[in-house]
């Protein structure tokens, strides 16, 4: 079983979880510096892992040939907030390289590997809640996970030798919502009235936002566990229902 995107967050806490249940897990870190960080993690929560140094862009993705996987978890991802007429280019090729073109080369590669090998495999691939919805301020994120989701959509179909499952989470506190939403440079460059309404917004996700971390990790642990497992796992169901009556009402 390997983890990309594994050092924190939800793609950590799925394999501390597979982990205790006595799979082999490794953990992608992007740089060395988070490997010996994640080590120091995983010794503190007695864990039994393999963290690796997995930068998803790079030519990383030739190690998976040397680990024999039966399950890949494409978890790495980032994002950036901000309207999209204001967003220079930069944002959207950095959050496209990493959240789709960099996921489905790797996807790609464990297919071929699979295949050559003459084996099964299943893969699970993080999207989000937020490729269903047109929330502002959150389009270039939640456009690249749509492009993600539907590339998978069309992959469960194509190639039945592999078992996908894609995950779509709500919103966990991890870290990564924050780090999305608080970009400083940006706001400061936005006028008063806009500000205003994206204070609301990011309220609005604060306020949903979960901290049930563990409990979405066992979720997606015990699907990877399955031999079938499900091809769409929306979790919390109460975040769905919650974002389309912000659809409704709001935007």
């Amino acid at each position: 079983m390997f983890i990309t995107g594994g050092r924190s967050g939800i793609g950590y806490e799925v394999g501390k979880f597979l982990a205790k249940r006595g799979h082999l897990v490794y953990l992608g870190c992007k740089t060395v510096s988070e490997v010996f960080s994640l080590r120091e993690k995983i010794r503190h929560d007695g864990v039994q892992a393999i963290p690796i140094k997995f930068d998803i862009r790079s030519s990383d993705i030739f190690m998976l040939k040397a680990l024999r996987l039966d399950c890949l978890f494409c978890h790495a991802g980032v994002g950036v907030s901000g309207d999209i007429v204001q967003l220079d280019e930069k944002s959207f090729r950095d959050v496209y390289e990493v959240n789709v073109f960099s996921n489905i080369r790797v996807i790609k590669f464990m297919i071929k590997i699979w295949k050559k090998e003459k084996r099964r495999g299943k893969i699970f691939v993080t999207s989000s809640l937020l490729n269903l919805f047109p929330v502002p301020s959150f389009g270039v994120y939640a456009s690249s996970k749509c492009s993600l989701s539907m590339l998978i959509k069309c992959l469960i179909k194509e190639e039945k030798g592999v078992s996908f499952c894609l995950v779509e989470p709500g919103s966990y506190h991890t870290g990564f919502n924050q780090a999305m939403v608080d970009n400083k440079e940006w706001y400061q460059k936005m006028e008063k009235k806009d500000y205003t309404k994206s204070f609301f917004q990011r309220k609005f996700f604060s306020i949903i936002e979960s901290d049930n971390i563990s409990g979405v990790a066992r979720k997606i642990g015990l699907e990877i566990e399955k031999k079938n497992p499900r091809k769409i796992l929306r979790v919390p169901f109460l975040q769905g229902l919650a974002l389309k009556f912000y659809f409704l009402f709001f935007s």
